[in-house]
């Protein structure tokens, strides 16, 4: 078994400085690349120091600072890795839908298995290095892994354990495991039942059916799990409203043109000519009429919270404070989604729509006053619509978290919610299998067995497939501490008679997995092996590189195949560049 492919890469990377030769040149960048990731694989894993520079000026004193992560999630690592090479927009790729530029939403695609796709996918094509090096050619190789991976979700289809017919695994086993080696201390066990239990919520994790808000007050055990939506950025608009609101009827008010409680806009040049002092007054009563009659119109639909996208003005906030009602402003569209979602309220786009059917509910809606914001006098205000029946969103409240936690604990949770409902699904690509290394073991006996059944020399590359799954398993022991190769040793002789056997960590007993609580999902450990195995193949195509010049130069027109739009292309051409040199 290969323990550091890394000695490989320094070999090639001499010869690649006298002659670059392909695929060797961009294997040679996967395992730098990869180099990074190998300590972060694995639930005892060790985490990476990231620095982001140039360092930024602190508020308080003009200082510059560096702005610094501690962190041991793959997906953070990759996206911050600063690579110039072109191999690096392909492992950007494989790890979910690219998206220039900060883009990015909280939640909207949660990343789990980064590090193990990128280490996997190095293992495989460091083993590629000696079979190309023997004169087979990279199609046998491409063959020989496409036959593996056929194996793998063979043996995964037929390991697949789901929980309604097994009984002694559970969404909360699924969700520790993705929880294991985060730093939520001892209350690991609680937040994997938080997380199952929102699991059995919603039926997707995603921006609008889950979200995760911390706070700094009270400790990591006061976390809980809220059956609907946390306000952060948003307060009660006046202070004669109610603060806290028992089995609350909710109006939501969406849209950018008249989703709040305003007069309406007057135009610039608007011009009146008033003929007496009367004629102001006429239209401050028409205005205030109108205020009456939309505000009655809510009370009469019988909402007790009204929450706006736009402004609320001040005549509207005093006519709903004196009828008790709470009204919030300017609140986020998705965070109007998800309130849609977990109260069963339509969001309301014209006032001529709001009637009773359009209203949500809600068990508890209350104002909360916690710590104290960073640099600021006033304490930080959030407001909880909770108890809400059957929702179809949920937030996790997070508790006493404070600095590299509070970054990170986020992408944990929604790791572990994700596994949960994955667990929980029924389908072919669904339930969940040994972990600890017990699958990966498995199938690699699997596939060394069904590589004697080859008759070409693919089947040299189906034994260095389950070479490559092995020496995955020996990573995630060798970052808990255990030796490698002894724990990847007594696991190849202990899975022969038990496929669940797999190593249990922290202790690092060998034994059955799914008794002790140790599972992955299939839809995660799938994708992780397919992508991985899908990049490796991809880069062993790559024969040559091109440094490609676009000049922008038309065919002449009496070689046109078309000469009539030939013409009319060149005429274009020349008036575009005409343009440019006037601008």
């Amino acid at each position: 078994m290969e323990s550091n492919p890394s000695a490989q890469s320094r070999r090639f990377a001499e010869e690649t400085d006298r002659s670059i030769r392909f695929p060797h040149a961009n294997i040679t960048a996967i395992n730098a690349i990869a180099d990074v990731f190998r300590s972060t694989v694995g639930p005892q894993s060790l985490d990476v120091l990231v620095l982001d520079t140039p360092a930024a000026e602190d508020n308080d004193t003009g200082v510059a600072v560096d702005q610094y992560a501690v962190t041991g999630d793959g997906a953070r690592l990759l996206q911050s890795l600063a690579i110039k090479h072109p191999v690096g927009e392909l492992l950007e790729r494989s790890i979910g839908p690219y998206r220039p530029g900060d883009t990015d939403v909280d939640g909207k695609d949660i990343y789990d298995g980064v590090s193990s796709k990128v280490v996997f996918a190095s293992e495989l094509l460091a083993n590629s290095v000696d079979l190309l090096e023997q004169g087979i050619h990279p199609q046998e190789i491409i063959s020989g892994y496409r036959s593996a991976l056929s194996v793998l979700e063979d043996t995964f289809r037929s390991s697949t354990v789901e929980l309604k017919a097994d009984g002694k695994v559970s969404a909360a086993d699924a969700a520790r495991t993705a929880l294991t080696g985060n730093d939520f201390g001892r209350m690991r066990d609680e937040i994997a039942d938080l997380a199952a239990t929102a699991a059995e919520e919603i039926a997707v994790p995603n921006e609008r059916s889950f979200d995760v808000t911390t706070v700094r007050h009270g400790s990591i055990r006061d976390s809980r799990l809220i059956k609907g939506t946390v306000l952060d950025r948003n307060t009660v608009v006046h202070q004669e409203m109610p603060r806290r609101v028992e089995d609350a009827n909710v109006l939501l008010l969406g849209g950018h043109d008249r989703g709040g409680l305003q007069d309406p806009d007057v135009v610039d040049d608007f011009e009146v000519e008033l003929e007496s002092p009367d004629t102001l007054g006429a239209f401050e009563r028409t205005a205030a009429k109108q205020r009456r009659e939309l505000v009655g119109q809510i009370v009469q639909a019988g909402a007790d919270v009204v929450l706006t996208q736009m402004g609320i003005n001040r005549h509207y906030q005093q006519l709903l404070a004196d009828r008790g009602i709470m009204a919030i402003r300017r609140v986020h569209p998705r965070n109007l989604q998800r309130l849609s979602l977990a109260t069963g309220a339509t969001i309301v786009k014209h006032d001529q729509d709001i009637e009773s059917e359009q209203l949500g509910n809600c068990g508890t809606v209350v104002e909360q006053k916690i710590e104290q914001r960073k640099h600021r006098r006033k304490h930080r205000r959030i407001v909880v619509f909770d108890e809400c029946t059957n929702p179809d969103s949920v937030t996790m409240l997070l508790c006493g978290t404070f600095g590299q936690l509070e970054s990170q604990a986020p992408r944990g949770v929604r790791k572990a919610v994700l596994a949960a409902t994955q667990s929980m699904r029924d389908g072919p690509s669904e339930g969940v299998v040994p972990g600890g290394g017990a699958t990966e073991m498995a199938t690699a006996r699997r596939i060394r067995r069904a590589a004697r059944m080859q008759g070409s020399k693919s089947q040299l590359a189906m034994n260095e497939y389950a070479s490559a799954l092995e020496n995955l398993v020996g990573t995630l022991a060798g970052n808990a501490g255990l030796d490698p190769l002894t724990t990847v040793t007594d696991l190849r002789v202990a899975n022969r008679t038990n496929p669940k056997v797999g190593v249990v960590l922290p202790g690092g007993d060998v034994t059955d997995t799914l008794e002790a609580g140790v599972v992955d999902t299939v839809a995660t450990k799938k994708n992780v092996y397919v992508s991985a195995t899908d990049l490796a193949m991809l880069v062993l195509r790559v024969d040559d590189t091109l440094d490609a010049t676009f000049k922008r130069e038309t065919v002449d027109t009496g070689e046109a195949i078309y000469p009539g739009p030939a013409e009319r292309h060149q005429e274009y051409v020349e008036d575009a560049d005409s343009r440019t040199i006037w601008e």
